[in-house]
C-alpha cells in the first residue's frame, strides 16, 4: 500500500529565507519535513553510532533511505513483514521478502508415490526393460578350464587328503585347492550356518589372494569354482563370490553377473548391514569403471539400482524433514492447516555441527564411502557418453534403462546430502548434464520423469542452484512437449510439469538473473503460458493437476520480485485471465470442501497477484493492452477479490487477499471499483472483528488497505457514516497501550488521510470527543519521558532484572527505531488536528479565508 500522503503543515509554510534557485522550484519539489527530519535524525545517530541507523533498519528488513530523494513509503505486506522481523516471528524461516515489496512463495517437495518393496523399476512401463526379479544360474563368457575326469580317476597317483575346515589350514592351502573345496559345495542352495562360515572363509582367502594379483592361476578356472555357488539362499555367500569377481576386473557377462549377485542382496532392506562389513561398494565401483553405460548396459542398470537401494531413505521422514523452503501456512485451529518444519537458522546449524557433529548413520556412511571412491564423478561420466549417444541417435531399450537408473541413484544420493551436508557430494557438478539428459530423453515420459525428479531434489541445495541458475530458460523450455499434449494430460505428465515448476520455482527464489533471464526468452514465457492455459481449462478432479498448477503459479510469482519483470508481466497475454479464473475458481471450490492442496493453490494464487499489483500503482500506458493481460482487468480483479473477501471464513486466507489489496488499491482505478463492489464496508467490518482479536496480521494489513482507500475524497465521506473515525480511536489507543508503535504508526497514517478532507474535519471538530481523545493520546505517548525508566527503578532490583531480561529479548535500538518513525507522524497528526480546531474556532468568528496548506500533497513514486 502506498501511504496516500500527507500535506505539509503549517510549520512547513511559514515564510523562510530560502535561496534563489531554490525558491523557483515548484511546489511539489520541496523537500517534505518528514524526510528533512528523518535525515536529521538520522545524522544524529551517525554522530552518536556510527553504525545504529543501518543496523536497524537492517533488522526491519528496510534499506537506508539515503541523504537526498523522497523515500517510498512501504506496503502492507512490507509493513507486516518488518513487524514480524521485529517480533522475532521469522527466526529461522526461509525469508519470504524480496526487495521493492513482492514476496517470495514457498511450496512443499512434489509428492513421490514409494514403492512397497526394493524393486528395480516397479509400475513404470519401459519397454525391454530387463526383469526386477531374475535368477542367475551361472557365470558365462569364460569357459573354465578345470578337467572333466573325476580326481580318483587321474592317472596321477594317489590325492593329496583334503585339508580340514579349520581357517588356518586354508592359507596354507593352494589355490587349486581352494577351488575344488568350493566345487564340494556346487549348486548349494539352503545351507547351515556352519557352512555358510566355512564357504565364506575360502573365499575370503581367495579374495586375499586375487587382490594380490596373483597370476599362477587361470581367471577362467577361478570362475569355474564361483559359478556353483550363486544360486545360494545366504546373503554372506552371495557377496563373497561378488568380491572375488570383481576382484578379478571381469567385464562383460561376468561383471553383469557380478552386479546382479549383489543386487539380488540389496533387494531385501535387512540386508543393508553386510555392505558395511567389507569393501563390496568399492570393488563395484571400480567394476563400473570398466563399463561403458552403451556397451554393457545390463551390468549399469543392476549397479546404480543397487546403489539407489541401498543410498535411499526408507521411510517418508525424507519428504517431511527436506522441505527446506516450505513456509505453510499458518493458521489458528483449522483441520487443513500445513505444517511448518521448525528449521535452524543456517549461521546457527553450522555452528550447531561444528560443535556437536553428529554420528553418520549407517546410510550416510555408505553414502560416504560412494563418494570417497569417485561414485559421484563415475556418474557424470556415463551421463555424458549416454548424452553425447542421444545427441546423435533416440536412446532406447538398455542404454535408455541405465539413464533411468543412474538418475534415481543419484537423487538418493542428493537426499542423503542433505540430511547431511558435510557428506560434500559435489553433486553440482552433474546438474548441467542432468538437464541435457532431460532434453535427450523428451519423447520418454518415464525417464525424462525420472531425471526432473533428480533435478528438482537438487535444486533445494544451495550450491547445485546456484549452478542452475544459469540455466533456467533452458529448463523452461522443457515445459514445450507439454503444450502439445492439448488438454489431456496424463498423471506422469503432470507430475514433469510439478517438478519443473518445483524447480523453477526454486531458482527463480534465489536468483535476480534467472528471473530477468527467463522472462527475456520469448519461447520459454510461451510455453509457460501455454500450459497455465491447458491446465486452468481442466477441472480440478486430481491432487497431480492442483499440484502441477501451484508450482507453475509458484513460478510467476517469484519471477515478479524483480521490478523490470513484474512490470512486464502485467500486460502479458492471459496471464491476469488465468490468475482470475484460478482465484474465483478455487475459492468457490474451498467454499464447498475444503482440502489442503486448493488452499495451497489459491494462496499461491494471491502470492503471483500480489507481486503483480505491487507494479500497477499507476494507470497502464500501454496501449493497446494485451488481451488477458493484468492491466486489462484490473477492475474484474479488484471486484473478484471483494466477493471472495465476502464469502471468506478463513483468516489467513483473510491476510493473504488484504496483502494482494494492500498492493492493488494504490491504482486509483481499482481503488475505485474495489469500493464501488462494496470493498469499504468490508474492511471496516474486518476491523472491527479485529479491534480487539488476536490475529494482528490482518488487523495491520487492513488498516493499511485503509489507508490507500482514504487517499480518494470521495470515500472519506461513507467512511465516517460507517463509524470509521470512532473505530480508527479505538484502534489507536489498543496500540498505544501495548506499546505497539508500528501499528500506532500506520492508523496515523489513515486519521492523516482522513483529516485531510475539511468537511470531514469539520464534521469531527463539531462532535469534538473523537479528536479530543486522539489528541489526548497522542500527546501522552509522545512524551519522551514515558520511555525513561523512573526513579525508583534504582530501588527495586526485580524490576531492574525484568528490564534487563526483555532488552535480551528485543533489541532496544530497534525498538527506539519503530518509535521514532511513530513519533514523526503522530507529532503532524497532532499539529493538523489543533490547527483543525483552530480553523474551527476561527470559522465562527470571521469568514474562511482559502490557504494553500489546505491542499493535499501526493507522491507520485514511493
Amino acid at each position: 500500500m502506498s501511504l496516500l500522503l500527507r500535506r505539509r503543515s503549517r510549520s512547513e509554510t511559514r515564510p523562510q529565507e530560502i535561496p534563489a534557485d531554490r525558491a523557483k522550484q515548484p511546489e511539489s519539489q520541496k523537500p517534505d519535513r518528514q524526510l528533512q527530519q528523518q535525515q536529521a535524525r538520522h545524522h544524529h545517530q551517525m554522530r552518536h553510532h556510527p553504525h545504529a541507523s543501518d543496523q536497524n533498519l537492517n533488522k526491519l528488513g528496510l534499506a537506508s533511505s539515503g541523504s537526498s530523494g523522497m523515500g517510498r513509503r512501504k506496503t502492507s505486506a512490507e509493513l507486516i513483514s518488518e513487524a514480524k522481523m521485529f517480533l522475532g516471528e521469522s527466526v529461522g524461516a526461509v525469508p519470504l521478502m524480496a526487495t521493492g515489496g513482492a514476496r517470495l512463495v514457498s511450496t512443499r517437495r512434489p509428492i513421490t508415490p514409494r514403492e512397497s518393496g526394493r524393486v528395480l523399476y516397479g509400475k513404470v512401463a519401459l519397454a525391454g526393460r530387463p526383469p526386477s526379479a531374475f535368477s542367475m544360474r551361472y557365470l558365462q563368457n569364460e569357459k573354465p578350464s578345470t578337467p572333466r575326469q573325476l580326481p580318483a580317476l587321474s592317472g596321477s597317483g594317489p590325492a593329496t587328503p583334503m585339508p580340514t575346515r579349520n581357517g588356518a589350514l586354508l592359507c596354507q592351502s593352494s589355490t587349486e585347492t581352494l577351488i575344488e573345496l568350493l566345487k564340494q559345495h556346487r549348486g548349494l542352495k539352503d545351507c547351515s550356518d556352519e557352512t555358510v562360515q566355512h564357504i565364506n572363509a575360502i573365499l575370503q582367502e581367495l579374495y586375499t589372494r586375487v587382490r594380490k594379483q596373483e597370476r599362477s592361476f587361470k581367471r577362467g578356472f577361478i570362475l569355474g569354482g564361483l559359478y556353483g555357488l550363486v544360486e545360494c539362499s545366504s546373503p554372506r555367500v552371495l557377496l563373497a563370490v561378488a568380491r572375488v569377481v570383481l576382484a578379478l576386473r571381469v567385464t562383460g557377462s561376468n561383471l553383469t553377473g557380478a552386479c546382479k549377485l549383489i543386487f539380488k542382496v540389496a533387494r531385501h532392506e535387512q540386508h543393508d548391514a553386510l555392505f558395511h562389513e567389507h569393501d563390496v561398494l568399492e570393488l563395484l565401483i571400480d567394476g563400473l569403471g570398466h563399463a561403458s553405460p552403451l556397451d554393457e548396459p545390463e551390468a549399469c542398470i543392476y549397479a546404480y539400482g543397487c546403489i539407489r537401494f541401498l543410498t535411499a531413505s526408507s521411510a517418508q521422514e525424507r519428504d517431511d524433514a527436506l522441505n527446506r523452503n516450505w513456509i505453510g501456512l499458518e493458521t489458528s485451529g483449522e483441520s487443513h492447516s500445513l505444517p511448518i518444519p521448525a528449521l535452524m537458522p543456517p549461521a546457527l546449524s553450522a555452528i550447531s555441527a561444528g560443535l556437536c557433529p553428529r554420528k553418520l548413520t549407517g546410510q550416510q556412511t555408505l553414502v560416504s564411502r560412494l563418494a570417497r571412491h569417485g561414485a559421484v564423478e563415475l556418474m557424470i561420466l556415463h551421463l555424458q557418453m549416454l548424452n553425447e549417444a542421444g545427441a546423435t541417435k533416440r536412446l532406447q531399450g538398455p542404454p535408455l534403462h541405465t539413464l533411468y537408473q543412474l538418475s534415481a541413484a543419484m537423487r538418493a544420493l542428493a537426499d542423503v546430502s542433505q540430511q547431511q551436508q558435510r557428506l560434500q557430494l559435489q553433486l553440482q557438478l552433474a546438474c548441467p548434464h542432468l538437464i541435457r539428459a532431460a532434453e535427450v530423453s523428451m519423447g520418454e515420459l518415464e525417464v525424462q520423469a525420472n531425471v526432473v525428479r533428480t533435478l528438482s531434489v537438487l535444486s533445494e541445495d544451495s550450491d547445485c542452484c546456484e549452478t542452475l541458475h544459469n540455466y533456467a530458460a533452458r529448463i523452461g523450455l522443457l515445459l514445450g512437449p507439454s503444450c502439445a499434449g492439448g488438454v489431456q494430460c496424463s498423471e506422469r505428465l503432470l507430475a514433469v510439469l510439478s517438478r519443473l515448476g518445483y524447480m523453477l520455482g526454486n531458482i527463480l527464489a534465489k536468483h535476480e538473473s534467472a528471473r530477468i533471464q527467463y522472462f527475456q526468452n520469448d519461447v520459454a514465457m510461451e510455453y509457460l503460458l501455454n500450459v497455465l492455459e491447458q491446465l486452468n481449462e481442466r477441472s480440478p478432479t486430481s491432487v497431480a493437476l492442483l499440484d502441477a498448477q501451484i508450482k507453475l503459479i509458484r513460478v510467476v510469482a517469484n519471477m515478479s520480485v524483480n521490478p523490470e519483470v513484474g512490470a512486464g508481466l502485467g500486460n502479458v497475454r492471459s496471464l491476469g485471465a488465468v490468475l482470475l479464473q484460478l482465484l474465483s475458481k478455487t475459492s468457490a471450490e474451498l467454499a464447498q470442501k475444503k482440502t489442503a492442496e486448493q488452499q495451497e493453490l489459491l494462496h499461491a494464487t494471491l502470492g503471483a497477484l500480489h507481486n503483480l499489483c505491487f507494479y500497477q500503482d499507476k494507470q497502464a500506458v500501454v496501449h493497446p493492452l494485451a488481451e488477458g493481460s493484468l492491466q486489462s482487468l484490473i477492475d474484474d480483479l479488484s471486484a473478484s477479490l471483494a466477493k471472495v473477501l465476502s464469502n471468506c471464513q478463513t483468516s489467513v486466507t483473510k491476510v493473504e487477499l488484504a496483502r494482494v489489496l494492500g498492493n492493488l488499491t494504490r491504482n486509483e482505478r481499482a481503488r475505485r471499483c474495489f469500493c464501488a463492489a462494496g470493498g469499504l464496508p468490508l474492511m471496516v467490518q474486518q476491523l472491527t472483528k479485529q479491534a480487539a482479536g488476536q490475529d494482528y496480521e490482518l488487523r495491520t494489513c487492513a488498516i493499511g488497505v485503509l489507508v490507500n482507500l482514504l487517499g480518494d475524497g470521495e470515500q472519506r465521506g461513507p467512511f465516517l457514516q460507517l463509524r470509521g473515525a470512532e473505530l480508527l480511536s479505538l484502534l489507536l489507543r489498543g496500540a498505544l497501550e501495548q506499546e505497539d508503535w508500528f501499528l500506532a504508526n500506520i492508523v496515523c497514517q489513515a486519521l492523516w488521510n482522513l483529516l485531510i478532507d475539511g468537511q470531514c474535519a469539520a464534521n469531527l471538530c463539531q462532535s469534538g470527543n473523537i479528536l479530543d481523545e486522539v489528541s489526548d493520546l497522542l500527546a501522552d505517548y509522545l512524551d519522551e519521558d514515558r520511555l525513561l525508566p523512573g526513579d525508583n527503578d534504582e530501588d527495586d532490583p526485580e524490576r531492574e532484572q525484568d528490564d534487563v531480561d526483555a532488552d535480551t529479548e528485543t533489541d532496544p535500538e530497534a525498538h527506539d527505531a519503530l518509535w521514532e518513525d511513530f513519533a514523526l507522524v503522530a507529532t503532524d497528526l497532532l499539529e493538523r488536528i489543533q490547527n483543525n480546531f483552530d480553523r474551527q474556532h476561527q470559522s465562527q468568528t470571521s469568514p474562511q479565508v482559502d490557504n494553500e496548506d489546505d491542499k493535499d500533497v501526493f507522491i507520485e513514486e514511493m
